[in-house]
């Protein structure tokens, strides 16, 4: 069987930021009433935040706005409040009107990086994160946001450079980040620095050994060095922590393969299918389990990855291997 690793799982920092007590813009005695007013309804959506009721509370922020156009604190607490809710777009025209009032705001500028960068908006996300990292140039979240940017992007060397000096700031400010050495670890092991990923994957799983997906990654280097039975314990470690955790089960499918244990091979990969219906990856490993002894399993397969429409990688691959295992099976 042909081997394939899994998709690699990089850490961006998704934590909304947490919402301020109050505090306005500079205001000119004309406006301290307003501000006094705007003050009450901002402090009653506080009080609904901690409560739980996230509607009300945005409600409140915005009567706030309304009698206090630069009440900067309420354009953060709303745009938290939109994230909490999943109205990212809503999120990012709140924090963006933030910056209009205080643009040397690094958190508020990653934070909009990340929504940018789930939303799809990757130019974006990019010039946010750059404009973090202006303000405040050892922001070390901004750099691994940068850098998990740039390799979906295919720049390898960019992404590095913000990778290694996340490492870098957290190591100097006396911090063991498993995140960072997980995310510096898994461009290596792409990179086919195995040695390098695995140290930095060690020192990851040292931070935190409940992490499913350090395991999981860990599992792949050894996987890499077509070592199944040891990649087999980190990706069983990282299930007894996520029972779960899809990839592992796509990880341990690819292990078996390498041993020749059929059954445990096809029993992970359906497993992983029956919890992800539309892993399109597995539908490819399963084309290939399938290619030598079951063509028209295989054909099926293939044919589920090319629809699943989530990925290219190996579209002109699987095509090709479509229709010669057609042509075969018209033989006589």
């Amino acid at each position: 069987m042909k081997r394939v690793i899994e998709g690699f799982l990089f850490a961006i920092a998704l934590v909304a930021l947490p919402v301020m007590s109050a505090r306005a813009a500079d205001a000119g005695a004309q406006d301290k009433g307003a501000v006094a007013e705007a003050t009450k309804y901002f402090d009653r959506a506080n009080k609904f935040v901690e409560a739980g009721s996230l509607p009300r509370a945005k409600q409140e922020y915005e009567k706030a706005i309304k009698l206090y156009p630069k009440y900067l604190d309420a354009y953060y607490n709303l745009g938290v409040v939109c994230e909490k809710l999943g109205q990212k777009g809503g999120a990012i025209d709140e924090y963006k009107k933030y910056l209009e009032i205080k643009a040397d705001d690094a958190d508020v500028w990653n934070q909009i990086g990340v929504l940018y960068d789930e939303t799809g908006s990757k130019m974006e996300a990019r010039n946010a994160y750059g404009k973090a990292l202006a303000i405040n140039p050892k922001y070390g979240r901004a750099h691994n946001n940068l850098g998990v940017l740039l390799k979906e992007e295919g720049d390898l060397k960019g992404a590095e450079q913000h990778l290694a000096m996340f490492v870098k700031l957290e190591e100097e400010a006396g911090r063991q980040n498993g995140d960072a050495y997980y995310s510096l670890g898994i461009l290596y092991l792409q990179e086919a620095r195995d040695k390098d990923a695995k140290l930095l994957l060690q020192k990851a799983i040292d931070t935190d050994p409940s992490v499913p997906h350090y395991n999981n990654a860990m599992g792949d280097t050894y996987l890499v060095e077509k070592r199944p039975d040891q990649s087999i314990v980190y990706y069983q470690k990282a299930l007894e922590k996520d029972p779960k955790y899809v990839l592992a089960y796509g990880g341990l499918g690819d292990a078996y393969g390498q041993l020749k244990e059929r059954d445990k091979a096809l029993s992970s990969y359906r497993k992983a299918l029956e919890l992800r219906p539309d892993y399109a990856l597995v539908y490819y490993k399963l084309g290939l389990f399938y290619e030598d002894t079951n063509p028209a399993d295989a054909i099926k397969n293939f044919e589920k990855y090319l629809q699943s429409g989530k990925t290219v990688e190996y579209r002109d691959e699987v095509a090709a291997k479509i229709e010669a295992l057609k042509l075969s099976s018209t033989k006589p």
